[in-house]
């Protein structure tokens, strides 16, 4: 007897002291670490949300960037982080939906190192051509492609990223003989696309390169077109069946004490509600969303399966 309330006493005790460090947090600047090179669209909405964040909770939260190796080098250093809420992670897709079935020595664990708090925007992928190959359309793309078995190549920011898998997964919808040159940042590959060194790719961050007319626009996943890009239509309407987005959301070391979960989803769920956050992101041809821990949760869980079945039909491999 004696032993059981000293046990329910600790917990009493733990409960109360966690709540406590809940309500005076933030009592100093929060760090998001940020798994992609600094530029693209991820960076981008990241430092959106960390901007309202911190004035969401009084202190500066300050964008990290951390690429390299899938996502998986930023994951891991917020994964050995301390539980306290102040090393946050910007994760995407691939480092919690689409790491877990392709490489098998993570060194992290989503269900078992994170806590999910919310999820923070959804973008479709973009289609897009190098200028050189003076192509328009999918069907142009593919006919190209088929033509020249082995010659076409397609780029991604990295093995076994959400675009390397979209390009693997269309490759193998429409049969084509095409090479899969993976870079280190989306910014680096534009270069090369841009110049013809690459041929084409799928990408969230495409607004900048097609503006520019650095690349051009063959189709979006979905099932509409986007505002930003009315013109371009979508891979179905080009029929070739692919709906597929890239998403991003904010999760924190398992250990972080539940009080502080729920302020950070509170916050974040009320930024992405914002007119002009929501106008930010959809410049970028992006959707953003606030949603509890237990919907993000269920999200992952979902995207997972998904992607673990991509990854089966293609044969995508990790290095």
């Amino acid at each position: 007897m004696r032993s059981s309330l000293k046990v329910l006493l600790a917990a009493t005790v733990l409960a109360s002291t966690s709540a406590a460090h809940a309500a005076d947090y933030p009592t100093r600047p929060v760090r998001l670490v940020v798994p992609h090179g600094a530029g693209g669209t991820a960076d981008v909405v990241s430092r959106i949300f960390a901007d309202y964040l911190g004035r969401e909770l009084g202190q500066s939260v300050i964008v990290e960037n951390k690429p390299g190796a899938s996502t998986m080098l930023g994951a891991e250093l917020v994964a050995n982080a301390p539980p306290d809420g102040y090393t946050l992670l910007m994760a995407s897709v691939t480092t919690l939906a689409i790491n877990p079935s392709l490489y098998k020595n993570i060194s992290y664990d989503p269900q078992r190192d994170f806590k999910p708090v919310s999820m923070v925007a959804s973008l479709p992928f973009y289609l897009i051509a190098s200028p050189q190959l003076k192509i328009k359309s999918v069907q142009e793309l593919i006919a190209l492609a088929r033509a020249k078995p082995g010659q076409l190549n397609y780029y991604s920011p990295g093995e076994g990223t959400s675009p390397h898998l979209v390009g693997a997964l269309f490759a193998s919808m429409v049969g084509l003989d095409v090479v899969h040159v993976p870079y280190k940042t989306t910014a680096a590959a534009e270069v090369d696309l841009n110049a013809g060194r690459v041929h084409y790719g799928f990408t969230g961050s495409a607004m900048p390169a097609i503006k520019s007319g650095r690349a051009t626009g063959i189709a979006v996943t979905g099932a509409q077109r986007t505002r930003v890009f009315p013109d371009i239509p979508t891979l179905a309407e080009q029929g070739v069946a692919i709906d597929a987005a890239v998403w991003n959301g904010v999760v924190v070391p398992a250990g972080t004490p539940q009080p502080i979960v729920d302020r950070l989803a509170a916050a974040l769920g009320k930024i992405a509600r914002m007119p002009e956050v929501i106008e930010k992101v959809g410049s970028y041809s992006g959707v953003s969303v606030g949603n509890t821990p237990a919907e993000f949760s269920e999200l992952i869980k979902t995207e997972s399966a998904i992607w673990a079945k991509v990854i089966r039909e293609t044969g995508a491999k990790g290095e």
